[in-house]
């Protein structure tokens, strides 16, 4: 069973590009307020290594709160 942890939201980059044009500005937008809302891309740390493949069971464990926001990384 693999182990990961969600670190941090990342800011994906032009180079998404290159997998479908318009890409990039379909997975940011900004909101009312004008603060950037980003759809896609996190960091994570493989805690334990392990095969994941297509149709395996996927458990979300939050941490304890208070929930923070993640960080830009």
């Amino acid at each position: 069973d693999a182990l990961v942890e969600i670190t941090g939201l990342r800011n994906p980059c032009v180079q998404i590009e290159n997998f479908h044009e318009g890409l990039l500005s379909a997975v940011i937008e900004r909101d009312a307020s004008h603060h950037v809302v980003r759809k896609t891309g996190v960091m994570s740390i493989v805690l334990r290594g392990g095969d994941v493949r297509p149709g395996d069971a996927v458990l979300i464990e939050l941490p304890a709160e208070p929930h923070r926001p993640l960080p830009v990384v």
